[in-house]
């Protein structure tokens, strides 16, 4: 009886903590949602400008930084907003558990907006605190990719998913947590898979 208990106490554990790794990084993701005032995210998002100035042209003129303010209040006016956490992969750790990256900057999160039937509307991209692209289309310097693109978003949004994630490492792809699970959208193919069956079928191909 004693031998019996044991038997079963010892798979809880191991049952536990099994649960507990696969649980490492949507945790990773909602401590980091968590830690998101919308609120003062847009109000403050002057600095971000203002930091993209700098690093691109030097300084300019308030008459500039304050067009460019406008023209994202404007977008982002009476339309559903998500906000996209950036998120990277640690190449070295491929073959484990956690090698999801969220990165420590105050403007880590990109800002999607959508209509009443998720048809993307407008967006608003960030890198390394500075603002990086803003604009109604999805930024591709090929038309059929920006329009897939927009496709591969909207049915993303139509999921209701709880969070929706971006990785420049993953290219073609948009991710998002849906239950308890991290999915991925691949934008040409229409292809999903959940991020760890993803890693595991291209890390090889895909130059990770």
């Amino acid at each position: 009886m004693k031998k019996i208990k044991f038997i079963i106490s010892f798979l809880l554990i191991m049952l536990t903590f099994h649960f507990v790794k696969a649980q490492s990084h949507l945790t990773l993701i909602e401590e980091k949602y968590n830690q998101l005032d919308s609120v003062s995210y847009i109000d403050n998002i002057k600095d971000p400008i203002v930091r993209y100035s700098m690093h691109a042209f030097g300084q300019l003129s308030d008459d500039t930084i304050e067009r460019r303010y406008k023209v994202i209040k404007e977008g982002i006016k009476n339309q559903n907003m998500r906000f996209v956490l950036n998120v990277g992969i640690d190449t070295t750790k491929l073959d484990t558990d956690n090698y999801l990256l969220v990165e420590d900057f105050e403007y880590d999160f990109n800002i999607y907006c959508h209509d009443k039937k998720f048809n993307p509307t407008f967006y608003v991209f960030f890198s390394e605190d500075r603002l990086d692209i803003v604009g109604r289309f999805y930024p591709s310097y090929s038309r059929k990719y920006t329009k897939k693109a927009t496709i591969a978003i909207k049915r993303v949004l139509e999921k209701k998913p709880k969070y929706i994630l971006s990785c420049t490492l993953l290219t073609n792809t948009v991710l998002y947590v849906k239950g308890e699970k991290i999915f991925v959208y691949r934008i040409l193919q229409g292809e999903e898979y959940e991020l760890k069956d993803y890693v595991t079928k291209f890390k090889n191909t895909m130059g990770l």
